[in-house]
């Protein structure tokens, strides 16, 4: 019998963007068994032990806050996935932390590791927090900030240099998205799965409304360039809520309100049941977005 084809994902977002939360979340269903309908079953880890693993879903259990550091064995973090005809897909999370993506930005540096990933991944799996976009700022906000229009004075010593950090999260994402189509990296992939993390806070304020949607508004550069962009990339957007509401800030407990809802969250009897995956119809299947990245 001959081995099936193998697929490759890379999960990729700028820091805090909810990777570590989703792969808490993605190694308590599979390691689990949690959800028997998934389109991914959990098949071997490479070159890695489970101990990072096990503490970030312990924590994602607490509803605590995830700790961003960078891993003891060398910044990746690597799985094989099989689908129910036996094939693997290799799952691989370069740098939780997120730096190797923001580096690519910031110095147009790439690490040799994970480049060396990307050049042979079949998808990109892109992480962007739905609550925490940096917006453009506007010519006349930036005029009244600076001549104290907007009610008080204008801000006090030297103007702060511009840091590459400040830039449109948008901006962001859109040049990192080209930097895999550089003559350096060339990366193959042509897939791209959008992650719109923390998607219960836009449900909060915005019900009923789509992931395209929300990309569409808030994201404007970003979906323009997907939408019209000449490196053609096949594109679908989700919606997810990994965490299921609020989790437990380290050294925070004042929040009578947020200590309710991390409550209401650890008292789920399946800690599954928080997770909230718009598809775009709702499920609860953390493996969706890899499969259909390596159809």
């Amino acid at each position: 019998m001959t081995e099936k084809s193998q697929g490759s994902v890379v999960i990729c977002g700028l820091p805090e963007s909810g990777k570590t939360t989703y792969l808490a979340a993605l190694w308590y269903v599979i390691s689990e068994k949690r959800d028997p309908n998934a389109r991914l079953k959990f098949d071997s880890l490479i070159g890695f032990d489970h101990k990072h693993l096990n503490e970030i879903m312990r924590r994602w259990l607490q509803a605590k806050e995830q700790i961003h550091t960078e891993l003891a064995s060398g910044k990746i973090v690597s799985m094989n996935l099989k689908d129910g005809a036996g094939r693997k897909v290799c799952m691989t999370f370069p740098d939780l932390s997120g730096e190797s993506f923001q580096e690519m930005w910031e110095k147009r540096e790439c690490d040799p590791g994970l480049a060396e990933f990307l050049r042979k991944c079949d998808g990109i799996l892109m992480f962007v927090h739905a609550d925490k976009i940096r917006r453009p700022i506007g010519v006349a906000e930036t005029t009244r900030h600076a001549t104290g229009l907007a009610g008080g004075a204008a801000a006090a010593g030297p103007p702060r240099d511009w840091d590459p950090k400040d830039a449109p999260t948008a901006v962001q994402l859109v040049e990192m998205l080209q930097m895999l189509r550089c003559e350096a990296l060339q990366a193959p992939a042509r897939k791209l799965a959008v992650v719109l993390s923390a998607w219960d806070k836009v449900e909060e304020d915005e019900q009923g409304i789509t992931p395209e949607q929300y990309l569409a508004a808030e994201l404007p550069l970003l979906d323009q360039y997907l939408r019209h962009g000449l490196d053609r990339w096949d594109v679908r957007v989700y919606g997810l809520s990994a965490q299921g509401g609020d989790f437990e800030r380290d050294g925070k407990t004042d929040d009578e309100d947020r200590n309710k809802k991390v409550a209401g969250i650890r008292a789920l009897e399946d800690a599954s049941d928080r997770i909230r995956l718009l598809v775009p119809e709702l499920s609860k299947d953390l493996t969706e977005p890899i499969a259909w990245l390596t159809e």
